[in-house]
């Protein structure tokens, strides 16, 4: 009896460190939302524009708040100045009356170069949980991911896929203003505003691209590898990043997702 007893005790601690994975399985994809805010720019009088999507991925020390990645096409301004002289807010609401909370933008990526990423910094006394940044080296073809996003203004939704190609071998896309280089395709939903939002490996729990647009052909989404940003964000924190005139001189939106 006591053998028995004991073989019981033996497969319900084997069973507890399953149902805990599971538990927390279930609970990562609202992590991911609640770390998901949806980015505004308030125009001259007042009212307030949707752009884009984006994530809550570093919480700076001492209390300087959180910074939040998204895209750079979804950067309005014809020149830098502007772009940083815009009223940028971020919202964690989607459903009922939104709570604005003012972001200001670090930096805009060169989106002829490719680097179609925008960083801002937003401080709140809210507690804002984050996704860290992954390696999509480490994924391979049919790698799960998910992605929480706000397309078609119908607030933050729940989509999960996988990848579909490492990398697009191609010459840089062009989509107007914006070439996309080493680009990876994810069959994934999405739509307009979507861009800027994460793409997350259900297997790091970490973010491991961006996505900035979507195929004719229906055939999945663009995603900018993770990579990517990080050499774009250490150059910026260096203070050596820098845009190429042509990007300088001439900064337009593009009509992508």
């Amino acid at each position: 009896m006591k053998k028995f007893l004991g073989m019981l005790v033996l497969l319900a601690m084997l069973a507890f460190p399953k149902q805990v994975a599971q538990a927390q399985s279930a609970s990562f994809p609202q992590q991911v939302s609640d770390s998901v805010v949806l980015l505004y720019q308030q125009d001259e009088s007042g009212g307030m524009q949707m752009l884009c999507t984006a994530t809550a991925y570093r919480k700076m020390e001492k209390g300087a708040g959180y910074r939040f990645a998204s895209a750079s096409h979804c950067v309005e301004g014809k020149t830098e100045t502007e772009q940083k002289a815009a009223k940028y807010f971020v919202t964690l609401d989607t459903n009922g009356a939104k709570t604005f909370i003012p972001a200001s933008l670090v930096e805009s990526g060169d989106k002829m170069k490719g680097d179609d990423f925008s960083i801002f910094l937003v401080k709140s006394d809210k507690e804002i949980p984050i996704v860290p940044l992954g390696d999509e080296k480490k994924l391979s073809l049919g790698s799960p991911v998910i992605n929480i996003a706000a397309p078609l203004g119908l607030g933050k939704q729940f989509f999960q896929g996988y990848i579909s190609e490492m990398k697009i071998d191609r010459p840089p896309l062009n989509a107007g203003d914006v070439n996309w280089h080493d680009a990876m395709l994810i069959n994934i939903g999405g739509g307009p505003g979507s861009s800027g939002s994460s793409v997350v490996s259900t297997d790091q729990h970490a973010i491991i691209g961006f996505l900035v647009g979507s195929t004719n052909a229906n055939i999945g989404v663009i995603v900018i590898p993770v990579s990517q940003f990080k050499d774009f964000e250490t150059k910026v924190d260096a203070g050596t990043y820098k845009k190429t005139k042509e990007a300088e001189d001439k900064l337009e939106d593009i009509d992508i997702p």
